[in-house]
This record gives C-alpha cells, structure tokens and sequence, in this order.
C-alpha cells in the first residue's frame, strides 16, 4: 500500500480526483464517481475546519481497492476532531452548508474519524458496484 501526499488547499478535491482517476482507471465511472465526490468532501472539510485554510498543510492517504471494496484513509496533523459534535447527529442543511456529511454517508459503506493528540485519520469505506 503506497501512501500519497496532497497539499491541504483550495484544489484538493480536483488533486484527490486525478490521483484516483490516474491509479484506479480501471474502475467502472458509478464507482469512480462516487469515490471522488465523498472523500472531496471529507478533503474539503479538513482543509476548511481542521486546517482553517491555512497554508503549508498536507493530507497522507492510502488507497486500497479490495475484492469488493474500496478503502480510502486520509491522514492529517490538524487538532483533534469533535467527532462528538457532529458524527453521530442528523444535520440539517442551511445557507452554511451542512451537505457534506449526509453526501459522505450516503455513499460509504463505513465513514470514521479517528481523532488522536498527533491528528485524525478519516476512513471510508466504499461497497464497489459491479461494472
């Protein structure tokens, strides 16, 4: 499993998508798709609210296309996340946003944050549709 660096800015979904589409091609355009769309967001998120857009951050990531699933761990040294806030509520979207978690959890099978003192690990899990 090789771990891929993306700077932490503005593009990162549109980095995220090239790295996907660039290594896992051979992914049916469903799956690709919903890859890319979920983990953007969850990219977004950590850029906007755990790195508060500063510059000079990156993310790690591993990519694992399993048999019938497809794992996605996205590493970042931002403070702690208040999984407690927001992980386990229904969240209404507004004028703010609010979007994000309820597209991420749609798409995933699985979707974690694993806070720690050195950062959080994201994890998400995608069931993979057949071709």
């Amino acid at each position: 499993m090789q771990i891929h660096h993306l700077k932490a800015d503005k593009f990162i979904q549109s980095s995220f998508r090239d790295l996907l589409m660039r290594e896992f091609s051979t992914l049916s355009e469903d799956n690709l798709f919903n890859i890319a769309l979920a983990t953007g967001e969850a990219l977004q998120n950590i850029v906007r609210y755990g790195y508060l857009f500063e510059d000079a951050h990156e993310v790690r990531l591993s990519l694992e296309c399993l048999d019938k699933v497809f794992v996605v761990k996205v590493m970042d040294d931002a403070p702690p996340c208040p999984v407690e806030k927001f992980m386990h509520r229904t969240l209404t979207p507004n004028e703010y946003g609010g979007m994000g978690l309820t597209i991420i959890r749609k798409l995933t099978h699985t979707f974690d944050i694993l806070p720690s003192s050195q950062g959080n690990v994201t994890i998400l899990v995608f069931n993979l549709q057949k071709n």
